[in-house]
């Protein structure tokens, strides 16, 4: 499916499942006369669901719920539910405790059943049971198979909930599962407003899917017979709805109409609650509702944990440990616990969550608390007055209200973190961040592991990262940094549950043919406008991915860029100066932001090009989405230290942990010449073989209107035969520019009359210049401008030796100018040596490559074709074919204009 750039609209993928969902409801609430039904919440919770499915909650010892019974069937009342249920985990307590108060109830439950071959725990609601029924129903949960049978036996009518929704990840789950549960079921809920759009959607589809003779081939199959499991498989399958509401925010929003012939006349002498089992079991049933996307689920969450940071207590370490689960769950755990007892310590904190639930229940901060906030907090205050009013006036935009609310809070919490840290900063009386240079930088990468040390400072330790007082800081950010991480932690939680089995989703649509997701790519990059080779190269591919309209999309974020096709801009939250290492400032993004835009643009996959926000950004989406992440690597760090810094090996070394930390969370790996991936996959950073790609940067097709500049309009004196050296290169130290006063003054003993011209701009500019009087610097110049020098000057001298490509190596082939190069890494990857130019060893062999140059003029015409004929090998099409198969994607089929050679 090729997805169509769509700056402001909702992208096709969605659009699509949006229809069809929209379409099969309209279609359910025309099947019976409203006078003739009930309505019901087939799936809804209270604080008898004490045991959770989730691990975690498990581990931590916190209930699904805290929502009182009473409180869930006033909510049920009142949003139009004429039979009540409740279907606890595991129990009917509820139910037995309504009825033995008079009340009117199907008794329900959600059994947590046991598939042996998959080792896999599957959830079943159940109907309609005695007490008696419940303990039978309870012991046979541990065998689906006998559970499914015993309540067939029975007639106790059961339903499949979130069929793609699974508890648990393994190995063994294939897509017979789903065969078996197409013979073992009648019933399925198709809406479940917990869930998200694609799993609905799927869902129905494929229950639609399940013809009579589908079904018995299933049976057969699997030698399972049907009718023990109470199913006809020439009996339709029946679709239900509930909302699985676990909070009283959204319970009898989504439900089931229950189809009773002569239903006002019955009421009065029949219970509801009968005749809601007998239109069950005779499967007289039509959902209703609407799936909120992950939108609900993240509301959810959200007043969850404002009210879990109040009750939980410690779960205690060994409890922790030893308890079923693997290594990152109880670290995780162990994580949570530790952040929501800090915040009890926090009377503020406390408050605001308490004010957030209780804006999510509709009702708004007093008054007075507004007019105490200090001007920092009165918009935390406003945001929560909008969230009760729409709960309470607008409920159809409720679930956009909060979500809108969510995200601008969250982004004014980032704004104030971010003043706050600067403010500090500011105040720091000792060295700041650009009074340090990079060596400096790299040794305070070592960060005590005495936290007092790390907090208060310590005088011993000259190497950390102590040189401002974080306690200080740590008490002016406790409350904005506590509420974003609980805003960000339910909006990660949320999404990451619905899509814990996205692999089992995508093998499930294209088994049913239908609705398989879009395949996309965000890219993610800290530097397409920056005045680098990075930023050269990363436009060159967003130019020819919106040329041929590829499956991907850039990323930037930038205080005053505009959107383009398959552009997107954010603005940024914070700023990180790095002029004094690189002439770059470090937009801090918004991650909420970003993940709004992946999620509503129906990407299935990230790219990052850069190591800074933007990579922690990638890895937030990565587990957030479980989607594939892949890293591209333009830049070798370790060589850049190397070169710029007196450093020894074991200072180097923090930083290439680090580094293969960070590339190891990555599903991929793109790498620009040969040596950089056998470097990649060898023993210092160890990264499979089969995670590591090489690639190329492409050369741009030649502007035929540009014209060779004149040297002498260029250089006083010069003509057509002057001999000219040109460079295009960030002026920095690691570049290799000061080789180039040397080169110069060696060559002129044998070339007299040679110049160089030098375009660029960078740290080192000043001293290069006082080197090289006499040589002309230029500055940055455009695209058409290094055009213009490469086709009218004579020979390209690169001086780098850290360089992972050299994409101006390739600029200048392109316009038939030799290249000079030292034998390393990218160059010597490009250079042809003594074809399209040279690759040398060192400083001496340089110079008399540029003598040998211009003392052989009868070559040069031929060594610019050879230089022309190279760089067409580095064409776009076939570079980018590459780079999406190993993504994971395909390549348009479509016309394509080569690169012209001329």
């Amino acid at each position: 499916m090729t997805m169509q750039w769509q700056p402001n609209g909702e992208p096709q993928f969605r659009k699509s499942l949006r229809a069809e969902f929209d379409e099969f409801i309209s279609r359910q609430a025309r099947r019976f006369k409203p006078e003739d039904c009930l309505r019901i919440d087939f799936h809804c919770h209270d604080l008898n669901s004490d045991v959770p499915d989730e691990l975690w909650g498990r581990i931590l010892r916190l209930p699904e719920t805290w929502l009182k019974t009473k409180k869930l069937v006033g909510v049920l009342e009142q949003n139009g539910s004429s039979v009540i249920t409740v279907t606890n985990h595991n129990n009917a307590r509820s139910c037995w405790a309504l009825q033995d108060k008079g009340v009117d109830v199907l008794v329900g439950c959600e059994f947590t059943c046991y598939f042996p071959e998959y080792e896999l725990f599957i959830h079943v609601l159940t109907y309609g049971f005695t007490r008696e029924q419940e303990a039978v129903l309870f012991e046979k949960r541990q065998n689906i198979y006998d559970f499914l049978r015993y309540a067939a036996s029975h007639d106790i009518p059961v339903i499949l909930p979130h069929p793609l929704y699974l508890y648990s990840r393994n190995d063994r789950i294939d897509l017979c599962l789903f065969e078996k549960l197409a013979v073992m079921f009648w019933r399925f809920e198709v809406l479940n407003g917990q869930r998200d759009l694609w799993q609905s959607v799927l869902t129905l589809n494929w229950v639609e899917s399940l013809t009579p003779e589908r079904i018995r081939a299933y049976a057969l199959k699997h030698k399972l017979d049907p009718a023990e499991f109470g199913v006809d498989p020439d009996q339709p399958k029946v679709l239900t709805g509930g909302s699985d509401d676990h909070t009283g925010i959204f319970a009898g929003l989504c439900g089931s109409q229950l189809h009773v012939p002569n239903l006002q006349a019955r009421l009065k002498t029949e219970r509801a609650s009968d005749l809601a089992l007998e239109a069950l079991r005779k499967g007289q049933i039509a959902p209703y509702g609407t799936v909120g996307e992950n939108q609900k689920l993240n509301i959810a969450l959200l007043d969850y944990f404002s009210q879990a940071v109040g009750r939980i207590e410690d779960p205690g370490m060994l409890r922790i440990l030893l308890h079923r689960g693997s290594n990152w769950d109880k670290m995780g755990c162990f994580v949570i616990a530790n952040l929501f007892l800090e915040m009890q310590k926090h009377k503020k904190t406390m408050k605001f969550f308490s004010l957030v639930h209780d804006a999510l229940q509709g009702k708004k901060p007093q008054r007075f608390l507004k007019w105490q906030a200090s001007k920092d907090y009165k918009f935390c205050i406003e945001q929560l007055e909008k969230i009760a009013d729409s709960k309470r006036n607008n409920p159809e935009a409720f679930v956009d209200t909060v979500n809108q609310s969510i995200g601008e809070l969250f982004n004014h919490l980032n704004h104030l973190i971010a003043a706050r840290i600067r403010k500090a900063l500011d105040n720091n009386p000792g060295p700041r961040l650009k009074d340090f240079s990079t060596e400096e930088l790299t040794r305070k990468l070592e960060i005590p592991s005495q936290l007092t040390a790390l907090f208060l400072g310590d005088a011993k330790r000259k190497d950390n990262m102590s040189n401002i007082n974080l306690a200080e800081m740590l008490d002016a950010l406790s409350f904005p940094v506590l509420i974003s991480i609980v805003l960000a932690g339910a909006t990660l939680a949320s999404t990451r549950v619905l899509y814990q089995n996205r692999d089992l989703l995508n093998r499930f649509a294209r088994q049913l043919g239908k609705n398989e997701h879009s395949r996309r790519a965000l890219y993610l990059t800290d530097t397409l406008l920056d005045k680098n080779g990075v930023s050269t190269s990363l436009t060159g591919k967003l130019q020819e991915i919106s040329r041929t309209n590829l499956p991907i999309d850039f990323l930037i974020c930038h205080p005053d860029a505009a959107c383009e096709p398959h552009l997107h801009v954010v603005r940024p939250i914070a700023d990180i100066d790095l002029q004094p290492f690189g002439e770059q400032t470090l937009w801090v993004p918004d991650v909420m932001e970003i993940a709004r835009i992946f999620y509503e643009g129906g990407y299935d996959r990230i790219v990052c090009s850069t190591e800074g926000p933007m990579a922690i950004v990638a890895l937030f989406v990565q587990q957030m989405f479980k989607v594939p992440s892949y890293f591209f690597m333009h830049t070798d760090w370790i060589d850049f230290i190397t070169h710029t810094t007196s450093l020894n090996r074991h200072e180097r070394d923090r930083l290439r942990r680090l580094m293969r930390m960070l590339y190891g969370q990555f599903d991929g790996v793109f790498a620009l010449n040969r040596e950089h991936k056998a470097w990649l996959t060898g023993y210092e950073m160890q990264l499979p073989k089969s995670r590591v790609f090489l690639t190329a940067h492409h050369t741009a097709p030649r502007n035929l209107q540009v014209q060779a500049i004149r040297k002498s309009d260029l250089i006083p004196g010069a003509n057509d035969r002057t001999p000219v050296l040109f460079i295009a290169s960030r002026l920095s130290r690691e570049k290799g520019i000061f080789d180039l006063p040397i080169i110069m003054a060696k060559a002129r003993l044998s070339v007299p009359g040679l110049k160089i011209v030098v375009a660029g701009s960078g740290p080192a500019s000043k001293e290069l210049q006082q080197a090289m009087p006499d040589t002309v610097f230029l500055g940055w110049q455009t695209q058409e401008q290094l055009a213009a020098l490469y086709l009218g000057l004579d020979l390209f001298v690169f001086p780098s030796r850290f360089d992972t490509f050299g994409n101006v190596l390739l600029e200048a082939l392109t316009h038939g100018m030799p290249a000079l190069a030292y034998n390393c890494k990218g160059p010597k990857d490009i250079i042809e040596h003594e074809v399209s130019g040279y690759l040398v060893d060192d400083l001496d062999a340089m110079v008399d490559a540029v003598v040998r140059f211009f003392s052989e003029p009868s070559g040069r015409s031929a060594m610019a074709e050879q230089a022309r004929k190279r760089a067409a090998r580095y064409q776009a099409e076939p570079i980018m074919r590459q780079f999406l198969t190993d993504l994971g994607l395909e390549y348009p089929d479509q016309a394509y204009v080569e690169v012209t050679v001329a």
